[in-house]
């Protein structure tokens, strides 16, 4: 099992770590070839970079909106997306400030013992996420301490 911690950092916005490491860290590592062929099959539009542009372009979520005691988290979103599916929920928003505009969507399943993330992807890429990206369990109880602290 993976241990999860939703630490509220400056501005009031929730980072998400697994095992110690961003989600936005394992997000940009899983989508960097997908945006690397992209930019490759699109060359004429991108201005040539180290880096491509898209792998990861997310921000996080205000924890007024998506912290304790809302059960986004929990699978019961209160953001939604375009092209959202009804069983998955939007993990990090849009950079732009629209957070549904470019959004990364997972399955996040409850039991009476742990909390599953599976099903990764980009709400406007057929990028296979799930390939490299999780899925990740949790404790069930040690992931409700964590988000418990997101409470203002």
């Amino acid at each position: 099992m993976q241990e999860i911690e939703f630490r509220l950092v400056g501005g009031g916005s929730i980072e998400i770590f697994i095992d110690g490491v961003r989600l936005l860290d394992l997000v940009r590592t899983a989508e960097l070839p997908y945006a690397r062929d992209e930019q490759l099959e699109r060359a004429d539009e991108f201005v040539p970079e180290e880096a491509p542009l898209l792998a990861g372009e997310y921000s996080s979520f205000l924890g007024r909106w998506t912290g304790w005691p809302t059960r986004h988290y929990l699978g019961e979103p209160v953001e939604t997306a375009y092209n959202q599916e009804d069983d998955e929920t939007m993990l990090l928003g849009c950079m732009c400030g629209i957070s549904e505009c470019w959004a990364l969507l997972a399955r996040i399943e409850v039991t009476d013992s742990q909390v599953r993330w599976s099903g990764f992807r980009n709400n406007h890429r057929d990028w296979d996420l799930s390939a490299t990206l999780g899925p990740f369990v949790f404790s069930r109880p040690q992931y409700e301490q964590a988000l418990a602290r997101t409470a203002s």
